[in-house]
């Protein structure tokens, strides 16, 4: 595989962060890739922030994507990275409609480390040129032989060998680092132009989807996905209870403990633990008893937001369970997107920001559309890969053996659950004296929120910190 790297724009900016000043130089780049004949078949674009000002060491690079597939990487560049961000506040009282305000972000690391946003081909500016390139791209496999070579080139093209390396990916963005983690050291796959023979110094996992697309965990999700359906409803009905920490902790003993054997046994369980689990479950949810056992003692994350707080006169996102929205009464009209609380008002925030004002400050002057959500992309994904993503994370960080991962999650996230991201942690083999994984009061996007934003910043600088002393 062929690629080229030209820059297309490129503006100077500055920020005060940590008490200092901190210059930088904001270039976007497109990457083309061709094909056996030489023709262009896709590109790929990046926006990079590069410190040019301070300690001349080598600086780590961090190099971030979401997920999708088929999103744009506008969420987590002005929602966590960049040195403005969209204004949110307690990202609960956002407006639906315009105007929006952006502010300058504290909780960037550019004084620490040089960040290089990705959108993957046919996300942003990144175009698929030829239609039958999709089964090249838009697969799983194919799609981390892109960034692999994208990575490889930047760092080629910059003069960054001996620079600290770092992945950051969202959602699927977690299949994403999982594959490339393995592959930026070594792959057999005759797609990639050779071994980059690259190693990583750390991960770091926005909302775990290890399993998306993949063969079942055999644990019920009912289970994997208990804490995140307790932890909304505790947001919600604080009242007389513990601790947020305590009463997941709580509900998470009672899930493995005595639910998950209740759903194992079906209509077998005998009449008093059936009573038993029963109680426990509208202590931990809320839910009416008669509910329950119409849905067989199962609560899923699909349907507990709009149907768990309906008796307050709302439902909540799913993708953070802060977000209210007015109740549906016929649930089965529900869109999983456009229905969502946190996708009607956060995404649009976010897109509209970047077009007004992210393109100005970076000197990108183009009649090109930015793409938000690529809708082709995600249809006719490919999740299939050579082994479960998990084990390509094992994989690489068997072979190197300093390599570190951080998981974040938000307790509110119904769609990539702090659960089933601890399940991940204990049951398979990720060295624990290397992974580290980091709880918000947040959703799906964990640094949504000023006071949620400030803490992941801090945690991020600390775990790039740590990886590369």
């Amino acid at each position: 595989m062929r690629i080229d790297i030209e820059k297309r724009f490129s503006a100077s900016g500055g920020c005060s962060l940590q008490g200092e000043n901190v210059d930088f130089q904001a270039v976007t780049e497109r990457i083309t890739f061709y094909d056996d004949l030489g023709e262009a078949e896709a590109t790929a674009h990046t926006i990079s922030y590069i410190r040019t000002n301070g300690d001349e060491s080598p600086r780590p690079v961090l190099f971030a994507y979401n997920g999708g597939p088929g999103s744009s990487s506008s969420t987590i560049h002005i929602g966590a990275l960049a040195p403005w961000r969209v204004k949110i506040d307690d990202a609960i009282s956002l407006n639906f409609t315009p105007p929006y305000e952006m502010e300058d972000n504290p909780d960037t690391i550019l004084d620490l480390c040089d960040v290089v946003i990705i959108d993957p081909v046919g996300c942003g500016f990144s175009r698929l040129l030829k239609k039958d390139a999709a089964s090249r791209y838009y697969n799983t496999e194919g799609d981390t032989q892109s960034i692999v070579q994208i990575i490889n080139k930047w760092i080629c093209a910059h003069k960054r060998w001996n620079s600290p390396l770092f992945i950051m990916g969202e959602s699927y963005g977690t299949i994403r680092n999982a594959l490339v983690a393995e592959k930026l050291f070594y792959s057999d796959s005759p797609a990639l132009s050779n071994c980059c023979m690259l190693q990583l110094s750390g991960v770091i996992m926005l909302g775990t989807a290890l399993d998306h697309g993949q063969t079942p965990f055999p644990v019920d999700t009912a289970v994997l996905n208990f804490t995140s359906i307790v932890a909304t409803y505790w947001l919600h009905h604080q009242e007389g209870k513990s601790s947020l920490e305590d009463f997941v902790a709580e509900a998470s003993e009672f899930a493995y403990r005595e639910y998950l054997p209740a759903l194992a046994f079906g209509k077998r369980i005998f009449d008093e633990e059936r009573e038993k689990v029963l109680a426990r479950l509208v202590y931990f949810t809320g839910m009416e008893r008669e509910a329950l056992l119409a849905a067989n003692l199962r609560v899923e994350t699909s349907t507990y937001p709009l149907l768990g707080m309906k008796k307050e006169g709302y439902r909540v996102s799913r993708y953070d369970g802060r977000v209210k929205m007015q109740p549906m009464e016929d649930i089965s009209n529900y869109d999983m997107f456009g229905d969502d609380a946190i996708s009607s008002k956060c995404m649009p925030a976010i897109n509209h920001c970047f077009n007004r004002f992210v393109l100005e400050k970076l000197g990108i002057d183009t009649d090109e559309l930015y793409e938000f959500l690529t809708n082709e992309a995600g249809y006719h994904w490919d999740f299939k890969t050579a082994k479960p993503p998990v084990k390509s994370l094992e994989n690489a960080m068997r072979k190197n053996q300093e390599l570190h991962v951080m998981f974040v999650n938000g307790y509110y996230d119904m769609v990539t659950t702090p659960g089933f991201t601890e399940y991940l942690i204990n049951a398979f083999d990720l060295p624990r004296e290397r992974v580290v994984l980091k709880l918000y009061e947040s959703g799906h996007m964990p640094y949504l929120g000023a006071s949620v934003a400030a803490k992941f910043g801090k945690d991020l600088r600390e775990f790039i910190l740590g990886a590369i002393h």
